[in-house]
């Protein structure tokens, strides 16, 4: 059950209450690590627009919906930095002998790296672990995409890495770039706390609308004004840099696309109609999502995002891995 809605799209009051309360912590711990904070006036806009085209008691639960997450945006000038783009990890565990490679393709890309601790207190709702700190990695077609990394194929599963580094492995200088590696460019992030809502397609959503007699997008001109308008707001959309939340999915729920992974990875059957892979998909959460950014000279296949999916976010080297695009 994530911010008090249960796997079958349910309201949970208890639920919500916890999470109020989590909020709450991390608006208190706001000040002393400097993060913006939007979430009242996201959560006030997201009610404003569910309540224009929903009933009122279906516009709450789907505001009961929204989750916690921190927005990664270009650092200003003197604003402390949260995660760092593209560039080389600082981190004295990693050499050009222990750079994570995919064996017969070569050296994955460093795509983005985050110190746990503070990341953990401005989103404690997410449960990652507050020490060490987190680089996460991609083969990105540097053998001009004969090998694509993607849950369809489980043997491509070494194409993507999250390492959990100890807090003493922290460098001040840059890891050098293995042998064949042309690293992206250093982009510097600042973190915006933010609220996400459920994409679309999420089944959780779906169940909600179902609930209500709804027909969901491009069935019901409600659903679609409904999206067409939150999709407009501010920084909401699929050129967004995120930790923790709701996935902004291209596609299909990006959920189902790595317990698909999973599956192939164990050895299991794969059904996308089966209730059982479906009921599943409540496990997974996301724990990063990185969008494609001219900055960083990254691009994700046309403009797509990575997402890197968590079932226990204490454990995130454990993440599995999917990316879509328009």
């Amino acid at each position: 059950m994530v911010n008090g809605v249960g796997p079958g799209g349910g309201y949970d009051e208890v639920a919500a209450r916890r999470v109020a309360r989590e909020e709450a912590r991390a608006r208190e711990v706001a000040p002393s690590i400097h993060m913006r904070d939007e979430s009242d006036e996201r959560r006030s806009v997201v009610t404003a627009v569910a309540r224009k085209y929903l009933p009122a008691d279906v516009a709450d639960e789907f505001v009961a919906m929204l989750r916690p997450a921190l927005r990664l945006v270009r650092a200003r000038d003197g604003e402390p930095v949260v995660a760092q783009l593209g560039g080389l990890p600082t981190v004295s565990a990693l050499s050009a002998s222990s750079w994570p490679t995919w064996e017969g393709h070569g050296p994955l890309d460093h795509v983005l790296s985050f110190d746990c601790a503070p990341v953990a207190a401005m989103l404690p709702e997410l449960g990652l672990p507050t020490d060490g700190r987190l680089a996460f990695f991609y083969f990105d077609g540097k053998d001009e995409f004969e090998s694509t990394v993607g849950p369809w194929d489980p043997s491509t599963r070494p194409g993507f890495r999250v390492l959990h580094l100890a807090a003493s492995t922290r460098a001040d200088a840059a890891t050098p770039a293995p042998r064949g590696l042309d690293p992206f460019p250093a982009v510097p992030l600042a973190a915006v706390r933010t609220l996400s809502w459920p994409s679309y397609q999420t089944l959780s959503v779906e169940a909600l609308w179902s609930k209500h007699g709804l027909r969901g997008p491009s069935a019901d001109p409600v659903i679609d004004g409904l999206y067409d308008e939150l999709w407009k707001l501010p920084d909401a959309g699929y050129d967004t840099h995120q930790i923790g939340g709701h996935a902004w999915s291209q596609q299909a729920p990006v959920e189902l696309e790595v317990e698909q992974l999973r599956c192939g990875l164990a050895g299991e059957p794969f059904d996308w109609s089966d209730p059982s892979v479906q009921s599943a998909t409540s496990e997974w959460q996301l724990l990063l999502q990185v969008a494609s950014d001219d900055a960083a000279n990254m691009m994700w296949g046309d403009l797509g995002q990575l997402y890197y999916l968590v079932r226990d976010a204490q454990q995130p080297a454990d993440a599995l891995f999917t990316w879509q695009c328009g």
